[in-house]
């Protein structure tokens, strides 16, 4: 995700003060840039496009980001628009006391979207919330929909949680099917979200409330094996 500091696209190349997720170091912080067009050659060949590199100013990473020309000013100038970093970023996702399973299906679903591929991120979060549903104890079954009916009830969690499992099913059957609706990167974040809640309160949560409860007991018989 990038980040503007000041003046914000369209505007002239050297007016953008350019900062965001480092996809090396994983940080938050500004890009450097490192390079300069050739405008003259760019204006010649009626360039539309544009790969300017950048560093990041924490760990020197390289960071190709790719600019559209908006409009030329003169040939020695031009407005630029519509960044997108080129390397591939992939989003961070907590997978603590998430099993394997899931985590696999999850993985892969982020290197889709790592490369801005988000019909196939939506396919595969619909398999995430099959496997779920499968590690959690719901039958195999064609329906979808019917694993996350029997997984929310297993679990005992509320009917919002079923209607969002249910909404991530639908976006994966979106993306599956071409004469269905497409999957934007509007959709594909809050997809990614949704994804992000559910495995936090089915496995993250009871996760550390269990390593909370095993610690406080493991501290209790430390206690009395001292004052034995």
């Amino acid at each position: 995700m990038l980040k503007f500091y000041g003046p914000q696209p369209p505007a002239q190349l050297n007016k953008l003060q350019l900062g965001g997720y480092c996809p090396h170091c994983k940080t938050g912080t500004r890009f450097k840039r490192t390079t300069d067009p050739m405008w003259a050659l760019l204006y010649r060949d009626e360039t539309q496009k544009v790969v300017i590199n950048y560093t990041c100013e924490l760990c020197l990473g390289p960071i190709p980001v790719r600019w559209e020309i908006s409009k030329w000013l003169d040939k020695s100038n031009a407005e630029v628009a519509s960044p997108r970093v080129t390397l591939p970023m992939r989003e961070e996702f907590n997978f603590d006391h998430v099993p394997e399973s899931v985590q696999k299906e999850i993985e892969e679903a982020l290197d889709c979207l790592s490369v801005n591929a988000y019909k196939g991120f939506a396919a595969v979060c619909r398999r995430a919330i099959q496997a779920i549903c499968t590690n959690l104890g719901a039958g195999a079954t064609s329906k979808v929909e019917s694993q996350i009916k029997e997984m929310i009830s297993l679990t005992g969690l509320g009917p919002d949680w079923k209607e969002l499992a249910i909404q991530i099913m639908l976006s994966g059957h979106n993306g599956s099917h071409p004469d269905l609706p497409d999957v934007n990167a509007k959709r594909a974040a809050l997809l990614l979200s949704l994804l992000r809640d559910l495995t936090y309160e089915l496995y993250t949560r009871p996760g550390k409330i269990k390593d909370a409860a095993v610690s406080r007991k493991e501290a209790i018989q430390k206690k009395k094996d001292k004052e034995g």
